[in-house]
């Protein structure tokens, strides 16, 4: 099989992902495969779809922000998102958020509460690693009785699913993880060298080759919800920076968030630890008259 590495669009990128991950066909078997060694769950269902393809006249998308999602036979709401770049907290209460717009998205006839559909929610962490690799998450009392099956959230962390050596964890989530974690073309062939004989991972390098050859990439990742995404993720990136380097982008992104006061707070703390203006200067790419300025300001 040829192999074909985009940079731009590695296999962690959320467009791509939506992209692999949708339709009636392969897409679909993919979305399948994949809820299934995260949640056991057997999706039956003619379509999965996508924030890549979604029409503007269909209403799920008032309710449903997630890369991509199905509704099974059963009416149970399966919803699968791809996460790069994340604050813990703002994660948490996104995933919360949209999934309750998924249960308050519904009609409900006459009272009829107990005919709401199950939402199941399911993100693939792709940088950062957890205790368990496979998180879920129910709606508990405080006897630890589950309270509702109405929401269920699955946190997958993608480079503890990687560093699993117990066995404990499914051999497809395992192909899945390590397709995510391909982060070159000499990891591209890595990962194919190690799996050639597996179905799964040649219908994913299959399916990812066509994604970085479509010529409406750049067209779609403008969309509003992708747009969106890359946003928020290039904030906390750039937030993330100013406080570990103080670099020029998270400095203007805080200022643009009204978070210039974290700028004077980290400078004053360089001080106080005996950094002259000048290195503090070099160090946030500012001149040593801006540094003093700031020292001069309130946090």
């Amino acid at each position: 099989m040829d192999l074909f590495y985009n940079e731009k669009y590695p296999p962690r990128n959320d467009l791509i992902f939506a992209i692999m991950f949708s339709g009636r066909d392969t897409g679909k078997v993919l979305f399948a495969e994949l809820l299934k060694s995260v949640t056991g769950h057997t999706l039956n269902t003619e379509e999965v779809l996508s924030q890549a393809n979604y029409p503007p006249e269909n209403i799920d998308h008032n309710y449903i922000r997630f890369d991509t999602y199905a509704k099974d036979s059963n009416g149970t709401i399966y919803s699968i998102d791809l996460q790069n770049t994340y604050a813990e907290q703002l994660i948490k209460n996104r995933t919360i958020y949209y999934a309750c717009r998924a249960i308050a998205g519904q009609t409900v006839n006459k009272g009829a509460y107990h005919q709401l559909n199950e939402i199941v929610v399911s993100f693939i962490m792709t940088k950062k690693d957890n205790a368990e690799p496979v998180e879920i998450i129910h709606l508990y009392n405080q006897n630890h009785e589950v309270y509702s099956q109405l929401l269920t959230l699955y946190n997958v962390y993608v480079p503890s699913v990687n560093a699993d050596e117990k066995g404990n964890i499914e051999q497809n989530l395992k192909i899945f993880s390590e397709f995510f974690s391909a982060d070159s073309q000499e990891s591209l062939e890595k990962f194919y060298e190690k799996y050639s004989q597996s179905i799964l991972a040649n219908q994913l390098l299959s399916l990812y080759n066509e994604a970085i050859g479509r010529d409406d990439l750049d067209i779609l990742i403008g969309k509003e919800y992708f747009d969106m995404k890359i946003t928020e993720q290039d904030f906390i990136e750039a937030r993330i920076e100013c406080e570990a380097k103080g670099r020029e982008k998270g400095r203007a992104e805080g200022r643009a968030e009204g978070k210039i006061k974290e700028d004077i707070r980290i400078l004053q703390r360089m001080k106080k630890a005996g950094h002259t203006i000048k290195e503090m200067a070099n160090i946030f790419d500012m001149s040593e008259a801006e540094v003093e300025n700031m020292l001069a300001m309130q946090a």
